[in-house]
């Protein structure tokens, strides 16, 4: 079996094949003669955009520890989630209208990317300040329904609609006990439903599905950069899980009542297909693939990686009410789900929908995926090096003994120390 991304899913990954598209180029570490540049005062563009980069690097990196450290995957931090988010947004701002138009390399950009992401997995469950605004929320999930719409256009995939039993609906009290029970199982504090201070399952919190789409993209951000990467079969396991774990939250703790939660889920695969292809009715050389689709390809035959539509289909069939296991299984994406009836003419019932339902969520339990996504989330961040201001901190640069690293920073000067400077100055304006 061909297997793609991310290395830290399963070990390092077996030499595929090699793409036709040339990777991504890596940021050029600091060299011997970096520390010359950083010594004069009236320091050039070049060597003030290297410094902003590389607080930069090191204000994402510390606030990705300070959401690990939130969930408990990282020693606790002195320095709060919000109060680092503060400090970013204050920085942000700050670089862009000093470097207009300056595009991260892909370790920075994939940096900010999980950044993002761990920011907004980890605090997703609570009413805090790094929660998106309604707009913005509105945005996101507006962008990720006409990703779905997309690809399944793009394959040809059938639309999962079928009708659900209004008695398999959870009433306001069912999500409200389905809300509980999550953050109980979570250690997170629970809300007061009675004095309005529910967060999570109501439209203002981001959910599991609107994360989704950030979740493969990061991904493919750090299978890009791999040059012999490759999906895991563990990776596509996990990625399976969320898909059903999504729907599950939008049913049971969103209150969704239709298919459009299984459609815009499930819909992730290689979208473009290798070779030629139709277009109005002339065939031509296919599109240039994007870094999901390339994720999604198999490195040596330009199709699908193998595994991942079987891998799917297993998880779908655990939430579809009317589909037979075997029915499920007659060929790739084909599913054979009526609006309605299935081919039997049985509408599904109630009994139908929510055994499904709790089956799945008793063969998925919510804890331990929850600690899967997270150490995978801790595992990617660890997968590329720290910053060097961090490694600075720990008092040794990578490649360098600690008496190479000190006489670094003391050829580096008063220049060294003016960044850690301006780093505290942006945490006390922060505050």
């Amino acid at each position: 079996m061909s297997t793609m991304l991310p290395s830290v899913a399963n070990g390092k990954p077996k030499k595929a094949g090699t793409r036709t598209s040339e990777p991504p180029k890596k940021r050029a570490r600091l060299d011997d003669g970096m520390h010359v540049a950083m010594e004069n005062p009236c320091a050039d563009e070049s060597t003030s955009l290297e410094v902003d980069i590389m607080i930069l690097d090191y204000l994402a990196y510390r606030t990705i520890c300070a959401c690990f450290a939130s969930r408990g995957l990282e020693e606790s931090t002195a320095i709060s989630v919000p109060h680092n988010l503060t400090i970013l947004e204050t920085f942000l701002p700050l670089f862009k209208h000093k470097h207009p138009g300056y595009a991260f390399d892909p370790e920075l950009r994939f940096r900010v990317l999980l950044l993002k992401l761990v920011s907004l997995y980890t605090q997703r469950l609570t009413r805090n300040t790094s929660r998106l605004l309604p707009e913005a929320l509105k945005q996101l999930r507006d962008a990720n329904r006409a990703r779905a719409e997309e690809w399944m256009d793009a394959t040809a995939s059938p639309n999962l609609m079928f009708d659900i039993p209004s008695d398999a609906v959870p009433t306001t009290e069912d999500l409200e006990r389905n809300r509980a029970e999550v953050l109980h199982r979570l250690n997170i504090p629970a809300e007061d439903e009675a004095y309005e201070d529910a967060h999570y399952g109501t439209p203002s919190s981001v959910s599991l599905l609107d994360l989704l789409p950030l979740i493969v993209q990061v991904s493919a951000a750090r299978s890009a950069m791999i040059e012999e990467s490759g999906l895991t079969e563990q990776w596509m396991h996990m990625a399976a899980e969320l898909m059903l774990q999504a729907v599950l939250e939008q049913c049971l703790v969103c209150g969704a009542n239709d298919g459009l939660a299984v459609n815009q889920a499930f819909a992730w695969g290689l979208k473009v297909q290798a070779g030629r292809m139709e277009v109005n009715g002339e065939a031509q050389d296919e599109k240039e693939k994007d870094e999901v689709d390339f994720m999604f390809t198999d490195a040596v035959y330009e199709t699908e990686v193998e595994g991942w539509a079987d891998i799917k289909r297993s998880y779908l069939a655990e939430l579809l009410p009317s589909v037979d296991e075997e029915q499920a299984k007659s060929s790739k994406d084909t599913y054979s789900i009526p609006s309605s009836d299935d081919a039997s003419g049985r509408t599904p019932s109630a009994i139908d929908v929510v055994s499904r339902r709790e089956m799945a969520a008793a063969r998925h339990p919510l804890d331990k995926f929850e600690a899967n996504v997270l150490g995978f989330l801790d595992a990617l961040s660890k997968s590329i090096p720290v910053p060097v201001l961090v490694q600075l901190e720990n008092g040794q640069l990578t490649d360098m003994t600690r008496q190479e690293t000190q006489e670094f920073v003391r050829n580096c000067g008063f220049s060294v120390a003016s960044i850690y400077d301006e780093i505290r100055g942006l945490k006390g304006a922060a505050g």
